[in-house]
């Protein structure tokens, strides 16, 4: 029966994730498959950016389960079928502290940059920001799925660095901006 939906999805040309008794940490392998036989499949991986990252060999006695058209699954392929407008080399990253990071929110706010701002301790916010005073920032903040996720206030003595126009930034704005296709 595995085999026969296999089949079906290569002919379909569909994105699946797969997960094997080969992995650990139920991590699934994402891409689109490129051979299908009686004992074995060949799977192009793509990585979370829509970039194909190579081919694994898998038996087929060793699927556990396959997933498709997933809520990340139709982001992954919609980012994908997009990737060509990934820029890699327009990421700027900024590792200042606090208030020497101000020189930069005009920018981010003139531009409208999607930008993760780091908080130190491995925290960070990714959203708009939309306000700015003496003391603090806010920021529409911005799910790693494209959503609004409610607005946030931080210190920006607590700020440890900023980055925008970085992959992670890029993928989730044009997710942010073609968000109506997938609700």
């Amino acid at each position: 029966m595995i085999a026969e939906i296999l089949e079906r999805i290569f002919n379909e040309k569909k994105l699946i994730g797969l997960k094997t008794n080969m992995i650990e940490n139920d991590e699934s392998i994402i891409g689109f498959l490129t051979d299908v036989s009686e004992i074995s499949i060949k799977i192009n991986e793509i990585d979370e950016y829509g970039f194909f990252i190579g081919n694994t060999i898998i038996e087929i006695n060793d699927i556990v389960s396959i997933e498709m058209d997933d809520r990340y699954q139709m982001r992954l392929k919609f980012i994908h079928d997009n990737y060509n407008q990934l820029r890699p080399n327009d990421r700027i990253t900024v590792w200042q502290e606090g208030y020497k990071l101000i020189p930069y929110f005009n920018e981010i706010l003139s531009n409208k940059h999607l930008t993760t701002f780091y908080l130190g301790n491995d925290n960070y916010v990714t959203g708009f920001l939309s306000k700015i005073n003496d003391t603090q920032i806010e920021i529409n903040n911005i799910g790693g799925e494209g959503d609004e996720d409610g607005v946030s206030y931080h210190l920006i003595q607590n700020l440890t660095g900023l980055r925008f126009n970085g992959l992670e930034e890029q993928k989730i704005k044009l997710l942010y901006d073609n968000r109506k296709l997938f609700q």
